[in-house]
């Protein structure tokens, strides 16, 4: 069966339609996985439970702020951790060859953590999965990528010399704020819209 490619308007559309609609939900989990961060042994499941988010998103699910302290998540330590380890290796020595193999991998690889755990793959399968499925969508991913980078990049700088005008520190952190809530919240959609389009292409 030919796998499925992505789609650039599709996942555009996913972006925004699921990034706004989650945003309050997205970044409370964040916000009490920064607050909790520096609690030994808890931070593991909830770096597990933060990095899974997009699947979640991906069901159409809101997403519950508590529920990154599940215990459940602190099961995958040593597979998160060995999934990790080998990812890492590779794409930093792909930084010494021009920079663009470790891009490649990292696009490549990037749905490893969800086959890992949403489908339970050992760690190689994991990584090998999320190479397969995104076999040929590596171009699109990019694009939206950098799309997502650029647009944020722009409002941004329009937004900060609003307020760099308008001088007032307290009008200048909220609005920053906001949209930063709504950046990480529609990178979040990004990836929840890649899983959502390519998780089939592997069993």
């Amino acid at each position: 069966m030919e796998p499925k490619k992505l789609d650039f308007s599709t996942t555009l559309k996913d972006a925004i339609s699921i990034g706004l609609k989650n945003a309050p939900s997205v970044i409370a989990a964040v916000a009490l996985w920064l607050v909790t961060l520096w609690i030994p042994y808890l931070n593991i499941g909830t770096t597990i439970a933060i990095t899974l988010i997009p699947t979640q998103l991906a069901k159409g699910e809101i997403v519950n702020p508590m529920s990154i302290f599940d215990g459940k998540y602190r099961r995958y330590m040593g597979e998160f951790f060995i999934t990790m380890g080998l990812m890492v290796l590779p794409i930093l020595l792909g930084f010494f060859f021009l920079i663009a193999p470790a891009v490649v991998l990292s696009l490549a690889w990037s749905l490893a953590y969800y086959f890992l755990i949403e489908k339970g793959k050992n760690p190689i399968q994991a990584i090998k999965a999320s190479n397969d499925a995104t076999y040929g969508s590596k171009w699109t991913m990019f694009f939206v990528s950098l799309v997502f980078g650029i647009v944020v990049g722009i409002v941004m700088g329009i937004f900060q010399a609003i307020c760099g005008a308008i001088n007032v520190g307290f009008i200048t952190f909220i609005v920053m704020f906001v949209l930063y809530v709504l950046a990480i919240s529609i990178g979040m959609a990004v990836n929840a819209s890649f899983w959502k389009q390519l998780k089939d292409n592997v069993e």
